[in-house]
């Protein structure tokens, strides 16, 4: 299978900021259609127009900040930068941004998302076996894309010690945590739906699994989101891609919170 070199948190605000500048500063009445592309590319055409269009002087000033070309026929506000940052985010993705009567935005193809660690890293992350008959403990990962599961997957079945159960959205993850009591969740922020966040406090309002540590994983590594993300309730946050230390540090972290919270739990039972 080939992937998109991009990330949803660039991706789509360049689609955004493309379409708006069609819209708003180009033609006010035109269409705008997306091309179906035969390539790994985005392709916005602004066609079967009634405006003006921009000449090929104004053309070359499109990428300049603070300039809007064809700005005193489109009687639209605006403060010139959009496309400064869309034509920076695509760049930062590895591509192109062009236009002429067609915004033509490239990006390249690549293999499936990889782990953010050498292969020498991966073996030294492994722990060791445990004595047989020890319990498997469960991790469960609400995740709705199927590629950071498998990446999870994978180094879940490197630890013997490990059960790895998956939930595609929010409401599915939800009822697995009630049903399977998993010692750890680890849980996308953005998911479909109901976001990770919404998921996360209503485990929270259950006696039965308010105990469960659960672990952010996200792509945004702002730290004020981060700190939002933890005041919320989540036991700590992780980034993506995935870092196999900090993946592990952190699993291990809250299985001994799991751990420490069950053998509470019990005392308290036998000590009503």
């Amino acid at each position: 299978m080939n992937w998109q070199l991009s990330d949803t948190g660039s991706a789509g605000p360049t689609l955004i900021g493309s379409l708006h500048f069609s819209r708003k500063s180009i033609c006010p009445k035109q269409e705008i259609v997306l091309v179906p592309p035969a390539q790994p590319t985005w392709q916005i055409e602004s066609s079967r127009d009634t405006g003006a269009g921009l000449t090929l002087e104004q053309l070359a000033q499109l990428f300049q900040p603070f300039n809007r070309p064809g700005r005193e026929a489109s009687g639209e506000e605006g403060t010139g930068i959009g496309l400064v940052v869309t034509k920076h985010l695509v760049e930062l993705m590895g591509g192109t941004i062009g236009v002429d009567s067609v915004f033509l935005i490239e990006l390249d193809l690549t293999a499936a998302p990889m782990l953010a660690t050498p292969e020498s890293e991966h073996a030294s992350r492994v722990r060791p076996q445990v004595p047989d008959g020890t319990p498997l403990r469960t991790l469960l990962h609400v995740e709705d894309n199927p590629a950071n599961l498998e990446l999870v997957e994978q180094l879940v079945a490197r630890r013997s010690d490990l059960r790895f159960l998956s939930a595609a959205d929010g409401n599915l993850g939800i009822e697995f945590a009630l049903v399977y009591q998993p010692e750890v969740i680890l849980m996308d922020i953005n998911l479909p739906g109901i976001s990770g966040i919404d998921v996360m406090r209503i485990p929270r309002k259950d006696s039965t699994t308010a105990h469960i540590p659960i672990i952010a994983l996200s792509a945004n590594a702002v730290p004020r989101a981060i700190e939002r993300d933890l005041e919320a309730g989540f036991f700590s946050y992780l980034t993506k891609p995935i870092k196999v230390g900090e993946f592990m540090d952190a699993l291990d972290a809250a299985l001994e919170f799991a751990q420490t919270a069950a053998a509470s739990r019990t005392l308290k039972e036998e000590i009503a």
